[in-house]
Protein backbone atom coordinates (compact mmCIF):
# COMPACT_ATOMS: atom_id res chain seq x y z
CA UNK A 1 0.00 0.00 0.00
CA UNK A 2 2.93 2.35 0.66
CA UNK A 3 4.08 2.01 -2.97
CA UNK A 4 0.65 3.09 -4.19
CA UNK A 5 0.53 6.03 -1.76
CA UNK A 6 3.96 7.13 -2.98
CA UNK A 7 2.78 7.02 -6.61
CA UNK A 8 -0.31 9.03 -5.69
CA UNK A 9 1.82 11.71 -4.03
CA UNK A 10 4.20 11.84 -7.00
CA UNK A 11 1.46 12.07 -9.63
CA UNK A 12 -0.41 14.67 -7.60
CA UNK A 13 2.65 16.83 -6.97
CA UNK A 14 3.89 16.77 -10.56
CA UNK A 15 0.37 17.23 -11.95
CA UNK A 16 -0.29 20.30 -9.81
CA UNK A 17 3.15 21.73 -10.61
CA UNK A 18 2.47 21.34 -14.33
CA UNK A 19 -0.94 22.95 -14.03
CA UNK A 20 0.61 25.87 -12.16
CA UNK A 21 3.25 26.02 -14.88
CA UNK A 22 0.57 26.51 -17.54
CA UNK A 23 -0.22 30.19 -16.77
CA UNK A 24 3.44 30.82 -16.00
CA UNK A 25 4.27 29.39 -19.43
CA UNK A 26 1.79 31.74 -21.07
CA UNK A 27 3.42 34.74 -19.40
CA UNK A 28 6.90 33.48 -20.30
CA UNK A 29 5.89 32.90 -23.92
CA UNK A 30 4.42 36.39 -24.31
CA UNK A 31 7.40 38.01 -22.59
CA UNK A 32 9.91 35.92 -24.56
CA UNK A 33 8.20 36.68 -27.87
CA UNK A 34 7.87 40.44 -27.24
CA UNK A 35 11.40 40.88 -25.89
CA UNK A 36 13.03 38.49 -28.38
CA UNK A 37 14.33 36.07 -25.71
CA UNK A 38 14.25 32.71 -27.47
CA UNK A 39 15.11 30.59 -24.43
CA UNK A 40 12.26 32.11 -22.43
CA UNK A 41 9.91 31.58 -25.37
CA UNK A 42 10.86 27.90 -25.67
CA UNK A 43 10.56 27.26 -21.92
CA UNK A 44 7.16 28.98 -21.93
CA UNK A 45 5.93 26.82 -24.80
CA UNK A 46 7.14 23.65 -23.05
CA UNK A 47 5.35 24.66 -19.85
CA UNK A 48 2.14 25.39 -21.76
CA UNK A 49 2.19 22.04 -23.55
CA UNK A 50 3.11 20.07 -20.42
CA UNK A 51 0.55 21.90 -18.30
CA UNK A 52 -2.20 21.49 -20.85
CA UNK A 53 -1.62 17.86 -21.83
CA UNK A 54 0.43 16.07 -19.16
CA UNK A 55 -0.95 17.73 -16.00
CA UNK A 56 -4.54 16.50 -16.45
CA UNK A 57 -3.34 13.01 -17.39
CA UNK A 58 -1.36 12.80 -14.14
CA UNK A 59 -4.34 13.98 -12.11
CA UNK A 60 -6.51 11.29 -13.72
CA UNK A 61 -3.83 8.78 -12.73
CA UNK A 62 -4.19 9.97 -9.12
CA UNK A 63 -7.83 8.91 -9.24
CA UNK A 64 -6.93 5.55 -10.76
CA UNK A 65 -4.25 4.88 -8.15
CA UNK A 66 -6.69 5.80 -5.36
CA UNK A 67 -9.11 3.19 -6.72
CA UNK A 68 -6.24 0.70 -6.83
CA UNK A 69 -5.50 1.58 -3.20
CA UNK A 70 -9.13 0.92 -2.26
CA UNK A 71 -8.95 -2.51 -3.89
CA UNK A 72 -5.70 -3.34 -2.09
CA UNK A 73 -7.18 -2.12 1.19
CA UNK A 74 -10.25 -4.33 0.66
CA UNK A 75 -7.98 -7.32 0.18
CA UNK A 76 -5.61 -6.58 3.06
CA UNK A 77 -7.97 -5.11 5.66
CA UNK A 78 -11.40 -6.54 4.88
CA UNK A 79 -10.28 -9.97 3.66
CA UNK A 80 -12.28 -9.78 0.43
CA UNK A 81 -10.89 -12.19 -2.16
CA UNK A 82 -13.26 -12.31 -5.16
CA UNK A 83 -13.81 -9.54 -7.68
CA UNK A 84 -17.52 -9.58 -6.86
CA UNK A 85 -16.89 -9.11 -3.11
CA UNK A 86 -14.33 -6.37 -3.71
CA UNK A 87 -16.62 -4.59 -6.18
CA UNK A 88 -19.47 -4.67 -3.67
CA UNK A 89 -17.20 -3.47 -0.86
CA UNK A 90 -15.55 -0.63 -2.78
CA UNK A 91 -18.22 0.53 -5.19
CA UNK A 92 -15.89 -0.07 -8.15
CA UNK A 93 -17.16 -1.99 -11.19
CA UNK A 94 -16.27 -5.68 -11.14
CA UNK A 95 -14.45 -5.54 -14.49
CA UNK A 96 -12.31 -2.64 -13.23
CA UNK A 97 -11.61 -4.54 -10.00
CA UNK A 98 -10.19 -7.42 -12.05
CA UNK A 99 -7.84 -4.98 -13.76
CA UNK A 100 -6.73 -3.51 -10.44
CA UNK A 101 -6.13 -6.97 -8.98
CA UNK A 102 -4.04 -7.90 -12.02
CA UNK A 103 -2.02 -4.68 -11.71
CA UNK A 104 -1.53 -5.18 -7.97
CA UNK A 105 -0.27 -8.73 -8.49
CA UNK A 106 2.02 -7.83 -11.39
CA UNK A 107 3.57 -4.77 -9.73
CA UNK A 108 3.98 -6.44 -6.34
CA UNK A 109 1.53 -4.19 -4.49
CA UNK A 110 0.02 -7.30 -2.90
CA UNK A 111 2.36 -10.12 -2.02
CA UNK A 112 1.58 -13.68 -1.11
CA UNK A 113 -1.52 -14.10 -3.28
CA UNK A 114 -2.27 -15.72 -6.62
CA UNK A 115 -5.36 -15.45 -8.82
CA UNK A 116 -6.90 -18.88 -9.11
CA UNK A 117 -10.46 -20.13 -9.70
CA UNK A 118 -11.81 -16.55 -9.94
CA UNK A 119 -10.51 -15.57 -6.50
CA UNK A 120 -7.33 -14.56 -4.74
CA UNK A 121 -5.75 -17.50 -3.00
CA UNK A 122 -3.17 -17.12 -0.27
CA UNK A 123 0.11 -18.80 -1.26
CA UNK A 124 0.94 -21.16 1.54
CA UNK A 125 4.70 -21.15 1.09
CA UNK A 126 6.82 -20.37 4.11
CA UNK A 127 8.87 -17.92 2.07
CA UNK A 128 5.72 -15.83 1.58
CA UNK A 129 5.17 -15.32 5.29
CA UNK A 130 6.52 -12.24 6.99
CA UNK A 131 7.59 -14.06 10.15
CA UNK A 132 11.18 -14.97 10.75
CA UNK A 133 11.89 -18.41 12.16
CA UNK A 134 14.71 -20.25 13.86
CA UNK A 135 16.62 -23.18 12.40
CA UNK A 136 19.32 -25.30 13.93
CA UNK A 137 22.73 -24.84 12.29
CA UNK A 138 23.75 -28.22 10.81
CA UNK A 139 27.42 -27.54 11.60
CA UNK A 140 27.52 -26.18 15.16
CA UNK A 141 23.95 -26.77 16.35
CA UNK A 142 23.33 -23.14 17.30
CA UNK A 143 19.89 -21.60 16.77
CA UNK A 144 19.94 -19.31 13.72
CA UNK A 145 17.19 -16.77 12.97
CA UNK A 146 16.38 -16.98 9.26
CA UNK A 147 14.42 -14.67 7.00
CA UNK A 148 11.95 -16.82 5.02
CA UNK A 149 12.27 -14.52 2.00
CA UNK A 150 16.03 -15.12 1.78
CA UNK A 151 17.53 -17.97 -0.22
CA UNK A 152 20.26 -18.58 2.37
CA UNK A 153 21.63 -17.24 5.63
CA UNK A 154 24.90 -17.29 7.56
CA UNK A 155 25.27 -18.76 11.04
CA UNK A 156 26.45 -15.95 13.35
CA UNK A 157 28.36 -18.44 15.52
CA UNK A 158 30.39 -20.55 13.09
CA UNK A 159 29.96 -18.60 9.84
CA UNK A 160 28.50 -21.53 7.93
CA UNK A 161 26.26 -20.79 4.96
CA UNK A 162 22.85 -22.42 5.34
CA UNK A 163 20.11 -22.87 2.77
CA UNK A 164 16.72 -21.72 4.08
CA UNK A 165 14.47 -24.76 4.49
CA UNK A 166 10.87 -24.62 3.19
Amino acid sequence: MDKVKKKIRTYLGVGIALLIGLPAGIVMTVFGATKGITALLVIGIVLIVAGFYVGPVLLVQVTEKKKLGRVISAIDNQNLYTAQEIAAGTGIREKAVLGYINEALQKGYIIGYKWENDRLELIKSRKQTWDKSTQKCPFCGAPVVVDPKAESTVCPYCGAHMKVQD
